[in-house]
């Protein structure tokens, strides 16, 4: 039977080939509208466009996400689905991916479909895509329900890190009170968040400069129980802070396996010009 793994754009895994025989890695592009004009998420956006157009316009920018639509067409792909979506509590990505499962089940209901709310962005959504794909490929023989299973462990076991410089579309989106990010903007404040129980962002502290900040990141995962694996950095235009930042987890954990990527047009649009997120598990 076929497997089909597939995420929204706010996971920058791009060009991803699964190993595990018989499945395919495809994505639903989201949407970001900024000023009447429509950007859309996939792979022919030009990411530093966009940014320089969301700086320049003053009133507020927004999302949207992929449609019942598209959702169904990507379900109809295979025989077995996995879907991953941005947390439900940031976007309606999540909602729609389950309208478009029930639909494509009544008319197939010999198919399986199952979604997952990744409760975060970025680099987490690339940990549990891959991990799908790893858990197949050392199980062969593993039934749907199994692998479902064990993505929804490796879900309740990891998180996602945001490190940003910027909280402009933060501010005027609503997800970050004005004040606050007028003056972390204006005293150039480095903050480091994550992801909540419940899917939205939470502040873990500010940092004055990106050695502080690479501290509290180590810190922060060693609290949360990381002692080595997969990490995720998606970067906006900032690879080599990437890059020192995978030098300074390799200094506590050398035999971490740390992928860098560029952030997509989603995550861009949040994270901001040199942000990084950062997802891991344990």
């Amino acid at each position: 039977m076929s497997w089909a793994i597939i995420a929204d754009s706010s996971c920058n895994l791009r060009g991803f080939q699964p190993q595990a025989p018989d499945t395919i890695y495809r994505f639903a592009p989201l949407k970001i509208n900024v000023a009447g004009e429509e950007f859309i998420d996939d792979d022919s956006l030009d990411v530093a466009e966009l940014n320089r157009k969301v700086s320049a316009e003053e009133s507020a920018s927004s999302s949207a996400c992929p449609s019942v639509g598209e959702w169904a067409d990507l379900f109809r792909s295979a025989d077995n689905v996995i879907a991953i979506t941005i947390s439900a509590n940031l976007s309606g990505s999540y909602e729609a991916a389950v309208m478009a499962r029930d639909m494509v089940l009544e008319e197939d209901d010999g198919r399986n479909i199952f979604i997952v709310n990744s409760r975060a962005a970025g680099g987490k959504l690339e940990l549990l895509a891959v991990e799908v794909d790893r858990y197949r490929l050392a199980h062969p023989d593993a039934t749907f329900n199994e692998v479902t299973a064990h993505i929804c462990d490796v879900e309740q076991a990891s998180t996602v890190l945001f490190l940003l410089s910027s909280y402009e579309n933060l501010t005027k989106a609503g997800r970050m009170p004005k004040m606050a990010g007028a003056l972390a903007n204006k005293l150039k404040i480095r903050i480091l968040g994550t992801a909540s129980s419940e899917g939205t962002i939470k502040v873990v502290g500010p940092a004055r400069s990106q050695r502080k900040a690479f501290e509290k990141i180590v810190a922060t995962m060693k609290a949360d129980g990381y002692s080595g694996g997969p990490v995720y950095i998606d970067h906006v235009f900032n690879e080599r802070a990437a890059q020192e930042l995978e030098a300074r987890i390799h200094a506590d954990w050398p035999d971490a396996e740390v992928t860098i990527m560029p952030c997509g047009g989603l995550c861009s649009y949040y994270a901001e010009e040199d942000g990084l997120i950062i997802g891991y598990g344990w």
